[in-house]
């Protein structure tokens, strides 16, 4: 019987060193290492990120002016581009700065060209016109993401400034002597943010973000460039890019 129950004890050795069980072993301490680098994948704990945005901007009603002293009407731009800073020294909090761009590129127009024979292009008369500008809104915030997947929702409030300066002229005169009469008019407003979206993490460096932004600001009097305020919405698209990937990453809170 003794030697039965040796036996037996000798069988269940040798079958738990066999390259079966060693491979099933093996197995799970590699899922385990998968897992663990996944989790590793998913912080942003102290991260540093640097975003950068573009969409389509659009004034809300109330903001347009219902009469327009310059020749630029800014609901007629919508390009915006947008960057946005950010430091998260929790898993689900950041602080955040964010610049955007309206860019009014310059037009220049010949509205009417006389020509007197005799003069040579001294007779060539001409009047034209023309615009440009930029609008600049900064905000500083901070924001917060929900989950601590690779799929994270998230939403801002930040406030700041917004600066809008435009110009507007017109030119006149023969090829020799032009007149020029040109306007400029500049402002600077408080601004609020809010904002709302989703990063998606693609890769150690890169997540994609989709968003709605929110801008108001309180009445500009008088209007300029045919709105009473910078208020509107901004859905945009955008990538987000992780300046420090190589941190050291610890416990998530």
């Amino acid at each position: 019987m003794k030697l039965y129950f040796l036996s037996f004890f000798i069988i269940l050795i040798i079958i738990g060193n066999s390259p079966i069980f060693a491979q099933v072993k093996q197995y799970r301490t590699q899922a385990e290492i998968e897992k663990e680098k996944l989790e590793k994948f998913k912080i942003i704990k102290h991260s540093i990120t640097f975003s950068l945005d573009y969409g389509y901007f659009g004034l809300f009603h109330y903001a347009k002016a219902n009469d327009n002293t310059t020749t630029i009407d800014i609901s007629d731009y919508h390009s915006m581009l947008n960057m946005n800073f950010e430091y998260y020294p929790y898993e689900n909090l950041a602080a955040q700065l964010s610049i955007g761009l309206i860019y009014i590129s310059q037009e220049q127009t010949i509205d009417s060209i006389n020509f007197t024979p005799g003069y040579g292009l001294d007779g060539i008369y001409a009047e034209g016109s023309g615009k440009g500008g930029i609008i600049l809104p900064v905000t500083f915030g901070i924001k917060k993401t929900f989950l601590k997947d690779l799929i994270r929702p998230y939403v801002s409030l930040l406030s700041g400034f917004t600066y809008m300066k435009i110009g507007t002229g017109t030119g006149s005169g023969s090829i020799n002597d032009i007149e020029k009469n040109i306007d400029y008019y500049s402002t600077l407003k408080f601004t609020y943010q809010f904002c709302s979206g989703v990063q998606i993490k693609t890769g150690k460096v890169v997540r994609l973000d989709f968003g709605l932004h929110i801008y108001g600001t309180p009445n500009i009097s008088p209007s300029i460039g045919g709105i009473d305020s910078y208020s509107g919405w901004y859905l945009f698209g955008g990538m987000n890019f992780i300046l420090n990937p190589n941190r050291k990453k610890s416990k998530t809170r």
